[in-house]
């Protein structure tokens, strides 16, 4: 029989509002998994279950789960405002893990970083999107999917690692990379400059020139000044358009790759003249955390057609997750799409 979820709303001084007292072994206790006592409450677990604090909407209702038959679930509440509000709870009932059935772009680095400092694991609750992560990735709680966030020491590690094996993937594929390079460059001269650079903002908001095939008409914009790409967009040129959809245009980025602007997976660069705009968006600036990459989650998930609503989740998920396993799943993925010609425009 599923137990019911107990959620306790906390005030602003963040003290939970006491629940009714329940009796166990002849012991009072707290339906939080507290008990009674003349001062500060103390935490006691219960017997061979983790100790889970849980994160859910408040706008929406919930997904029901299962989550108490698995953990010692000691409060329910909303995102608090403050990272000083979560951090203060999270100190006072010790849990283990941090359950986040909210997106993922609801939770900020600061909150990411006091769960680090107190030890605190962090699982998310899976979108459909996350499917394309290894399956290793994913695990089932409450008859829920949840996905681990990272975070650490270790990632300076891993960005060493990722940088080696980007200039590893060029090198071997170099042999069958450049004359496909040159065979491009020939068949766009035809019909103007062959290469076309643009101003994108890379890791840390520096900017960058992105390198790649011109496959819009000279002067494109000089009307209409920067406007984004669009799944059928008339500037297209009819060699541009097969360019496009088979990514080939992007050839002339692995450049940006070895001068270390770009990687060959991570978020997708975008224009300075639309980061004001984006940056309307909650924790948009994290995707500058790591440079940006060639392929991505947003980019196989979404294509031209995806919104800066979508590509953001998907780049707040590759920022928590990312790992050589992932880049390497995704790397594959990305060459299937190569076969296919990207039917997601």
């Amino acid at each position: 029989m599923e137990k019911p979820s107990v959620a306790v709303p906390f005030d602003e001084n963040l003290r939970t509002v006491a629940p009714e007292p329940v009796r166990r072994h002849g012991r009072e206790f707290l339906l939080n998994g507290h008990r009674r006592g003349s001062g500060q409450q103390t935490a006691v677990p219960a017997r061979g279950r983790v100790r889970a604090l849980v994160i859910e909407p408040v706008e929406t209702p919930a997904r029901p789960d299962r989550l108490n038959d698995e953990f010692d679930v000691v409060l329910r509440l909303p995102v608090p405002a403050e990272v000083e509000q979560l951090t203060a709870v999270l100190r006072r009932l010790r849990p283990k893990l941090l359950l986040l059935k909210n997106s993922l772009d609801s939770i900020d680095e600061p909150i990411v970083a006091a769960c680090q400092q107190l030890d605190v694991e962090i699982l998310v609750l899976a979108r459909p999107v996350y499917g394309l992560l290894p399956t290793p990735s994913l695990r089932r709680f409450g008859g829920l999917p949840w996905i681990r966030l990272r975070s650490g020491p270790h990632r300076r590690t891993g960005e060493r690692v990722k940088r080696y094996l980007d200039l590893g993937v060029i090198a071997l594929s170099a042999i069958l990379v450049l004359p496909l390079i040159l065979a491009i460059t020939v068949v766009v001269s035809c019909t103007g400059p062959p290469f076309y650079r643009q101003q994108r903002v890379g890791a840390g908001g520096r900017l960058f020139s992105m390198v790649k095939f011109r496959t819009m008409r000279p002067g494109a914009e000089r009307e209409t000044g920067p406007v984004l790409a669009q799944p059928d967009d008339p500037r297209i040129t009819r060699v541009g358009r097969l360019l496009r959809r088979s990514r080939l245009d992007e050839l002339p980025q692995l450049w940006n790759v070895v001068r270390g602007d770009m990687s060959l997976v991570g978020p997708r660069p975008e224009r300075p003249e639309f980061i004001a705009e984006c940056r309307q968006l909650p924790h948009y600036d994290l995707r500058h955390l790591v440079r940006p990459g060639l392929t991505g989650l947003a980019q196989l998930t979404g294509g031209y057609a995806a919104t800066v609503e979508e590509k953001l989740r998907c780049d707040l998920l590759y920022l928590n997750c990312r790992s050589l396993r992932v880049d390497l799943t995704l790397l594959a993925l990305t060459a299937l799409e190569l076969i296919r010609g990207f039917p997601r425009g």
